[in-house]
């Protein structure tokens, strides 16, 4: 056993033991020493090596042991040179790798041999855990890519020899492969000319023969057409878990995931031509979506046309019909330039012309037309034209183009219709009321008086949904509640649902089952709402429709997908009737007491769920259905957006704190799931409130923005409810910002002069030599590409001058922990906030992104305060596994707990979602995020519905002595994003490229 990094002696003290083995890394002290260790007792060395470990442990890339820490091999691979040397690892091995390869892929024979070549000759090697070993005394830390190849080579080595089938062999080399692309200096003989590929997706290609049907074909996502891949679907055994495919230079390996998506299609592979439109509208009826990548859309071809055109699932209009024809055309791709106007645009194009080279397809459907993507080069240098007219405006003449006076014509008429739409569906909802008091008395808790105006706005929509005529296209069918986090949206939509039960057997109705749609992570949360909301539950039950929870009981046995419902059913002469359809979930009445569809029922389910069995959900005659995170159906492409808006329902709520995440194309999506029309089709949304925002100049874009967005909350007027915390909602404290800056965009503003200090002495210095050289070079350099180093450069300075420099700072004591923190203007700021919040014994969370400076503060500031900081850093992916969520949740209970003065260090990436510490009422952001949504929602996890004490979010800033400083700018540019209160377009992230403008670089 290899024992690293003891007992070293120096003025950081002694640091923890390692020792390696075949798992990963094991470090370890005494069970006294390590429980000092995590109080915040020990050497400076130790105790930093324990903050490391720690934060490892919280993103869940290590293990907690009685007396120390494990980490796996992958994650000391993927460890930083910083974090390496602070826990005394050995380098990372800098020489090369070849492979001596022997027999054929074919034969149990195949070997493989990796060796090392250093100066021209080879050698043998050991490999134990994340180290790779040279003889018996020097020992080298494996980068990811190596860690994968040498892994996959032993356990390929490890296999019996009758095990070495076509499908390992081949493996073997697609990870080797993929070792190599991703940076291993890796020789791999003739294997560097042949591509082992191993499909991401399985997608679909559909050939229209001559009566009318279309042949199915799987689409491996390389690129490969039906004509090179019909000939070689022999050469699989479909009865096998897996397979390889030989197409050209390409060995495609399939495991067996992949190979049961195409035994799925492949068992599909003729839809009758009195099917094909029910086949493009609901493909998940034909296709088991969970198996076969349907959002990717699929690719067309005419018998007798060579050409492949890619198309989206959905409804098929009368242009589709059209792409059948022989005749049709793509256009050139420079007509791009007049259908892609707005960003929005130009993001979608981008992702279906990913999917259409995926499928090998020659042309691609777009805003109802078919573009030529054969020359990728050509549509490459378009698009990038495309983009830069969009960002710089220049598209302003193009879009000024004089319209033709027939289709000016038709323009107004359409402008006129949704106009008339959009006034007639406003009309309603002014005019929708409640007809009675919601029963506030059955509520275990008394709501606020914000709460109570939202349930009594949706209970008036729902009315109004209700007495409407069904049969009426714009009759009023949903809402979006999009308050602020925190203020209680899922409180407010389940005394909705109470009251919808109440108000139906009021009037004799039927009391209809209820759909909650939400993502995975908040199923727990729902139920655990609705047992502290009532105090007797309304429901008859609440069933969880989610695999290892109810799904079971509802399945209809044998049928426990709906993929093959239509195409199983199919006879000899491909002909079938609507009667031969088999649901895979039990429902109506035929289905007895197993029915899903219960009367005041309440069903809670995933958008994955719904997206997998949507032909049985979509029959359902749903009372209310609620989405919430209702973001997952901002996309109008996928299936889970399209499942959505299929769902029968009196009324539809969605749910979300964020109605734009990226896009005004996001807020369309959503408002045309709740309130179908209300916005017109996408053409006229674009042209009505995008187009404008694009074609303003730089100086007036942000303007141009607030006022769309204050108009945009006009147009959705009774349709949308937005409240903000910032509103001085009662039951609510007062929220101030206090900043060195005036601001002109923001409320409750305190400008305090000591928020911001001149940097002095070695920060100056070093901020200054970044600045110094970059200008020097620039005077005789092409220096495209080195603006953004200066500026990643200077950010880091600007939190402290010997940032990189992470071992020197580690100190032995309060005194200097204080010292080294001073060296830093804007560090030396927070020590003195910091010592005032002491004072007032209050709590505060830091927000940093920076890993170094974090784990640093928690050295300084435990030395300096006597405390255990802890530190929240894993980002929101990593929230998933409920170990995750109780961890962090304990941080925030030992956080909260400690009477009086405490600090927390969080990313606020990682407060983003799911996160309340209403314990804490000061805020100080140390490092600013660039997206101003990211940040409003960090400081948003202290002031919501809880707190109790007035919040103060502090700005600490470093300046420079004679210019502008990367605070100061970051500040200014920060400020002119931020949009009105009211508005729905969110704002901007700040653009790298807009702060090395602003900086002069």
């Amino acid at each position: 056993m290899l024992i690293f990094g003891k007992d070293k002696q120096d003025h950081e003290g002694s640091t923890l033991e390692s020792k390696v083995d075949s798992n990963g890394l094991i470090f370890f002290t005494t069970p006294v020493e390590f429980v000092e260790l995590k109080a915040g007792k020990g050497s400076p060395a130790a105790l930093m090596q324990t903050i490391v470990l720690q934060m490892l442990c919280e993103q869940g890339d290590a293990e907690e042991l009685p007396n120390g820490y494990r980490i796996g091999s992958q994650a000391v691979a993927a460890l930083d040179e910083e974090q390496a040397e602070l826990l005394s690892l050995p380098p990372r091995f800098e020489g090369r790798f070849t492979a001596k390869i022997s027999g054929h892929t074919r034969k149990s024979s195949y070997k493989v041999q990796v060796f090392v070549e250093i100066g021209g000759d080879e050698y043998p090697f050991q490999r134990k855990g994340p180290y790779l070993t040279l003889g018996s005394n020097q020992f080298y830390r494996l980068r990811p890519s190596e860690l994968l190849a040498l892994s996959a080579l032993e356990q390929h080595q490890g296999l019996n020899p009758e095990q070495h089938d076509e499908s390992e062999n081949l493996r073997l080399m697609a990870l080797l492969q993929t070792a190599q692309r991703s940076g291993m200096k890796l020789d791999l003989s003739n294997f560097n000319t042949l591509d082992v590929v191993v499909p991401d997706d399985i997608g679909v290609i559909a050939t229209q023969l001559p009566d009318g049907s279309l042949e199915l074909c799987p689409s491996l996502g390389d690129g490969s057409t039906p004509d090179q891949l019909g000939a070689r679907w022999s050469q699989l055994d479909l009865n096998r878990e897996g397979g390889v495919l030989r197409v050209e230079n390409r060995l495609v390996l399939l495991e067996p995931e992949k190979m049961s998506a195409i035994r799925e299609v492949l068992g599909s592979k003729r839809i009758p031509a009195d099917k094909v439109e029910e086949f493009f509208k609901t493909p998940s009826a034909f296709l088991d979506a969970s198996l076969v990548n349907l959002d990717l859309g699929f690719s067309l071809r005419v018998m007798g046309v060579g050409k492949l055109q890619h198309m989206d699932f959905g409804p098929l209009d009368d242009k589709k019909r059209d792409w059948f024809s022989t005749d049709n055309r793509p256009q050139p791709p420079e007509a791009l330039h007049k259908s892609i106007l707005c960003e929005e645009e130009l993001d979608s194009f981008k992702q279906k012309l990913s999917a259409a080279k995926q499928q090998g397809a020659d042309s691609v459907e777009f805003n109802g037309e078919a573009f030529d993507i054969s020359d990728t080069v050509k549509v490459e240098r378009i698009l990038a034209s495309i983009e830069h007219e969009i960002l710089h405006h220049d598209n302003a003449a193009a879009a000024e183009t004089p319209i033709a006076p027939q289709k000016k014509e038709q323009v107004t008429v359409l402008l006129r219709d949704a106009d008339q739409i959009n006034h007639c569906l406003r009309s309603k909802a002014k005019t929708s009321e409640n007809g009675f008091d919601p029963d506030w008395g059955s509520l275990l808790r008394t709501p606020y008086p914000h709460q109570k105006e939202g349930v009594e706005w949706m209970l008036g929509l729902l009315t109004k949904a209700i007495q409407d005529d069904h049969d009426d296209m714009y009759r009023v069918q949903g809402a979006l509640l999009a308050d602020d986090m925190g203020l209680g949206k899922t409180f407010m939509t389940l005394v909705m649902l109470g009251e919808y039960l109440r108000l139906q057997k009021v009037a004799g109705k039927t009391q209809k089952p209820m759909l909650v749609v939400a993502p995975l992570s908040l199923l727990e949360n729902w139920e655990q709402e609705i047992a502290s909301t009532f105090k007797k539950s309304p429901f008859r039950d609440v069933k969880v429709l989610q695999s290892g929870r109810d799904l079971k009981e509802f399945r209809v046995k044998g049928a426990d997908r709906e993929s093959a419902q239509l195409a199983a059913a199919l006879d000899d002469d491909d002909t079938m009737s609507e009667s031969d359809i088999r649901y895979a979930l039990q429902i109506g009445a035929d289905a007895g007491v197993h029915r899903l569809d219960m009367d005041r029922r309440l069903v809670l389910t995933t958008y994955q769920t719904l997206r997998d069995y949507q032909f049985s959900m979509c029959v359902i005659d749903w009372g209310v259905v609620v989405f919430d995170e209702a973001q997952n159906v901002k996309n109008p492409n996928t299936l889970q957006t399209r499942a959505a808006k299929g769902l029968k329902a009196d009324f539809k709520l969605l749910a979300t704190g964020t109605p734009v995440e990226n896009s005004l194309g996001d807020f369309w999506c959503l408002l045309d799931t709740a309130q179908p029309g209300l916005l017109g089709t996408w053409q006229h949304f674009r042209d009505q409130w995008i187009t404008p925002i694009n074609k303003a100049s730089d100086e007036e874009r942000d303007d141009v923005r607030r006022e769309m967005g204050a108009r945009l909350r006009d147009a959705v007027e009774g349709f949308m409810l937005r409240r903000i915390k910032e509103d001085q909602l009662e039951g609510l404290p007062a929220k101030y910002i206090r900043t060195a800056f005036p601001q002109n965009s923001l409320q409750n503003v305190e400008v305090v002069k000591e928020m911001a200090t001149v940097m002095r002495g070695g920060q100056l210095a070093a901020y200054d030599a970044v600045l110094d050289g970059y200008r020097e070079r620039a005077a005789t350099e092409d220096m495209r590409g080195q603006a953004l180093t200066a500026l990643h450069q200077l950010r880091t300075v600007s939190l402290h001058p010997r940032l990189h420099e992470a071992t020197s700072l580690i100190v032995p004591g309060a005194n200097q922990a204080r010292a080294v923190m001073s060296e830093s203007a804007k560090l030396k700021v927070l020590l003195e906030q910091l010592d005032a919040i002491r004072a007032r014994g209050e709590k505060v969370i830091l927000f940093l992104v920076t890993k170094q400076m974090q784990r640093l503060l928690k050295l300084w500031l435990d030395q300096i305060y006597g405390l255990n900081t802890h530190i929240i850093n894993g980002d929101t992916a990593a929230v998933q596994s409920k170990k995750d969520v109780l961890t962090r949740k304990g941080m925030i209970e030992s956080f909260e707990a400690v009477h009086g003065f405490n600090i927390i260090i969080m990313s606020p990436v990682a407060a983003g979602v799911g996160l309340t510490v209403v314990g804490a009422n000061h805020v100080i952001h140390v490092e600013r995020h660039w997206n101003p949504a990211k940040e409003a929602q960090a400081t948003d996890r202290v002031y919501r519905i809880g707190q109790t004490k007035d919040v103060f979010v502090h700005l600490p800033a470093a300046l420079h002595p004679e210019y502008e400083s990367f605070d100061v700018n970051l500040d200014r540019l920060l400020s002119s994003k931020l949009m009105l209160k009211d508005a729905v377009v969110t704002p901007d992230v700040v653009g790298e490229s807009e702060m090395v403008k602003s900086m002069g670089l």
